[in-house]
């Protein structure tokens, strides 16, 4: 599904400028911004195995992906893509959706609860402590918005024509059941003008032996426990609050995202896909829980790294990728390092050591003559889409590096001088095998892998999360350059690219974010607050982010929304903007928009878990200056606190121990609708490539399925199958199916070109009518028996030039199946 650039572009033609305050209208528009055609989300509970996925056409999946569907209206009307999604209060798993079918507006709330039958369903709501089976709730107002009476219907229930999706990447099985969910709700109100009525319908996760065993419990009351129990959670963790509320809600929401995608304390990749521990993701997941100060969960997560630790000493989740030996030894030393627990790091030592023990081991594998020599061997790799085992990846030495510095570090800690010195001299010989492997490559960066193939992943992991080059080395600055605009083109939307094994066109938002915090590490403060609004652009409107993203259809792939790691990885880079440890050094906003330090606005982090210890932080923009309060962390307090504020927002006042230093203003004011202005005027792609007389004019017809409506046939996109009208004579009963535009006006036409869905050999039967008053018809093309394959270039029905205001196409037949399908439908004065 597309948006019209010019639509868009028109809704921010009152922004005052660069630097001035937005008006609200402009900004909440931003905010509710939708990047994607397939919207998924998710409504469940803290580390349940499962949870219920909503589907781009707003259908609530069940076990064994039973789709409920929400149908309203006088024609039962299904929910479609065209009905967005947003979440309660910005950021709940409480996910609301609205629709207008005539004077009545629909408002649909999806959301979660323990059985309530349990014994104790305030401790279900943390954990699943009776059982995996929950509560899902719908609940639907229906509001007269006219001055006239006006009826109201829906219906729910599950939806026995939806092809039910396919099966997702890594997903996690559903338990076996000989039920099914076939439950319906049907509802009619007779409403007098401003007048609501409301109902509810209510389905256990898992089918119950008895549907109906919950219809009397209260759904007020149940969706007051559930905002009570999200609310209490972030309520006891760390705080983040800075002027931008998208900003804000999506590091609640991501926090949501991943405690739902949980399975009983171990970190997870998605809810229903990637479904699974992986050690190189789950990394950055549990930094966000520790950051975040959900430290429980954090200890459960990295409990179970511990268990993942072979014989020979190698940490692995998935076979054969060796940058999770790196990840699992860093992931443990992070835990310490916000911690401070001794005793975790003395329990889990001797595995840090035997996992180094194993790269020392692995690096000496290749003969001294090889160009390839104390590097690690050849492994698959997928990121970097060298899956056939046969290439050196260069971010499995980074990582493994990087382990080895944290076990030699950890050494320092327990006063291991032996283990330390030992440890310090294999990572100097390590370093000049990685400086060799280099410069065979004849590169001026770190390519994917030292033979130089692949796509770009974890070479980009040079000084984030731990340093592990000086900020200057040439390599690194040659690497952000080479990714940022050489490679296939550069950045396309402020997102690195992925490339896959062929001419991919994919983004990848998470992986660019290694590029972005290489680029805080190294002071390029513009660069990063440009890239945090990009990153906030790929997300939904209940701020939920994906994997990779199909850009030209605006699309996740793998239907990954919400994608834990993804939201993680935002939530990470939020905090390292605010507050960074580099080393012994504690960096207070190194990259901050300077409009958040403008008169008026505030910054909040309160509770904050460091390296140091917790600490407090509130900066206020007034107009003297900015004012800071600091409560510094004092477990074991930094060598140094470095305070960045822009030349032309000093700071009012003093501030004892902290080192200010004034970096340069920046040069334009970043923000989400500064992003999205600068994306429909520079996305090409979202240009018709098919504008005509009908372009955008206002479409109806005989019946629709679902998110398919009558306006993607006339949208102005011919190139892709992606985006048509569609219906079914035999899932609506009727012997007709049309699809009719008006021009507004009479206007010359000689020229219609009818394009049928394409991509295999099928062919459409359909007719071409035209009107001046929508009553009297002219038949000017009949195609009923067309037996010509239906094609991008459409069929073309030329005829004498008329005046014509309603232009109609009905489809008679179709060789593949019972649906009528436009992608689009063009007229032309000759």
């Amino acid at each position: 599904m597309r948006l019209y650039a010019a639509i868009l572009v028109a809704l921010f033609v009152c922004r005052t400028g660069l630097t001035a305050d937005l008006p609200a209208e402009v900004a909440s528009t931003a905010e509710g911004f939708d990047y994607f055609a397939n919207n998924w989300n998710i409504v469940g509970l803290k580390d349940y195995v499962h949870g219920s996925r909503i589907t781009p056409d707003n259908e609530l999946l069940l076990s064994g992906k039973t789709p409920v569907q929400v149908r309203i209206g006088p024609d039962r009307m299904p929910l479609s893509r065209a009905h967005g999604k947003r979440a309660m209060h910005g950021w709940m798993p409480i996910i609301l959706v609205d629709a207008v079918q005539g004077p009545v507006r629909y408002e649909i709330a999806y959301w979660a609860t323990p059985l309530p039958d349990l014994e104790d369903w305030r401790k279900a709501f943390d954990w699943p402590t009776e059982g995996e089976n929950f509560l899902t709730w719908i609940r639907v107002k229906a509001t007269n918005t006219s001055d006239e009476q006006a009826e109201a219907r829906v219906e729910i229930g599950p939806n026995a024509n939806s092809n039910r999706p396919s099966r997702f990447v890594q997903q996690q099985a559903d338990p076996k059941s000989d039920k099914e969910h076939t439950r319906s709700y049907a509802w009619s109100w007779r409403l007098k003008s401003g007048e609501t009525a409301e109902d509810v319908a209510r389905y256990t996760f898992f089918p119950a032996d008895d549907p109906r065993a919950y219809d009397r419990q209260d759904a007020e009351v149940w969706l007051r426990r559930t905002e009570e129990f999200w609310q209490g959670m972030v309520d006891r963790a760390a705080k983040i609050e800075v002027p931008c509320r998208k900003a804000s809600e999506s590091l609640l929401a991501a926090h949501v995202c991943q405690m739902i995608a949980n399975d009983h304390g171990e970190v997870h990749g998605g809810e229903n896909f990637y479904d699974v521990f992986y050690i190189r993701d789950g990394a950055y997941q549990v930094m966000e829980l520790e950051e975040a100060g959900f430290g429980e969960s954090a200890r459960k997560a990295v409990e179970f790294y511990l268990k993942r630790q072979r014989d020979d000493g190698r940490f692995e989740s998935q076979s054969n990728q060796f940058d999770a030996n790196g990840q699992a030894v860093w992931t443990l030393w992070q835990y310490y390092k916000i911690t401070a627990d001794r005793e975790f790091l003395e329990r889990v030592y001797p595995q840090m050591l035997r996992a180094v023990r194993w790269t020392i081991q692995a690096r000496r594998t290749s003969p001294a003559d090889s160009p390839f020599a104390g590097v690690l061997p050849v492994a698959p790799a997928d990121g970097e889409c060298l899956w056939a085992g046969k290439h050196h990846i260069v971010g499995y030495d980074l990582w493994n590096l990087r382990g080895m510095l944290c076990t030699a570090d950890a050494a320092r800690v327990l006063g291991k001088e032996e283990d330390q010195k030992h440890l310090r001299g294999e990572v100097k010989d390590y370093r000049a095998a990685i400086d060799a492997a280099w410069k065979r490559t004849g590169l001026a960066h770190f390519p994917p892998s030292w033979e130089g193939r692949g796509t770009h992943w974890g070479n980009t992991e040079t000084l984030w999360p731990t340093e592990l080059f000086a900020r200057d080395d040439p390599r690194v600055g040659a690497l952000v350059r080479h990714v940022r605009g050489e490679f296939a083109g550069g950045f396309i939307e402020g997102t690195i690219q992925w490339k896959g094994t062929g001419n991919v066109e994919a983004i990848h938002p998470y992986m660019g974010a290694y590029t972005t915090m290489t680029d805080l590490v190294r002071g390029r403060h513009e660069q990063v607050v440009e890239d945090f609004y990009w990153y906030l652009l790929h997300s939904t409107a209940a701020h939920a982010f994906p994997e990779g993203i199909y850009y030209k259809r605006r699309t996740a792939w793998n239907h990954t929304i919400p994608h834990v790691t993804g939201a993680c990885n935002y939530a990470i880079m939020l905090r390292h903007m605010l507050v960074h440890e580099a080393g012994d050094q504690l960096l207070l906003l190194g990259a901050v928009p300077d409009w958040w330090l403008g008169d008026g606005r505030e910054i909040r982090v309160q509770r904050l878990p460091t390296h140091f210890g917790q600490m407090n932080l509130t900066v206020r923009g007034t107009a003297r200056g900015v004012e800071i309060e600091l409560d510094p962390p004092k477990r074991n307090p930094p060598e140094k606190i470095v305070l960045s504020l822009p030349k032309s927002r000093p700071m009012a006042g003093t501030l004892d121990g902290v080192e200010v230093v004034q970096r340069s203003d920046q040069r334009q004011r970043w923000d989400l609708p500064v992003v999205l202005a600068r994306y429909e005027e520079t996305a090409d792609w979202l240009k018709p490539d098919a504008a005509s007389l009908t372009t955008g004019k206002p479409a109806t017809c005989s019946h629709a399925l679902g998110s398919h409506g009558a306006r993607l046939a006339n949208d102005g996109f011919a190139d892709s199958t992606g985006s048509y009208w569609a219906t079914d004579v035999v899932i609506h009963k009727a012997d007709a199916a049309w699809w009719q535009v008006d021009l507004e006006k009479p206007t010359t036409v000689g020229r219609v070109v009818v394009v049928g869905y394409y991509g295999d050999r099928r062919y459409y039967g359909f007719t071409v009518e035209t009107s001046l008053d929508g009553k009297t018809w002219d038949t000017v093309a009949d195609r009923r028996d067309n037996k010509e394959p239906s094609a991008a270039k459409g069929y073309t029905c030329r005829f004498d030039p008329r005046q014509v205001r309603y232009l109609r196409v009905t489809q008679t037949a179709n060789s593949a199946n019972t649906g009528r399908h436009l992608v689009e439908v063009m007229a032309y004065e000759e």
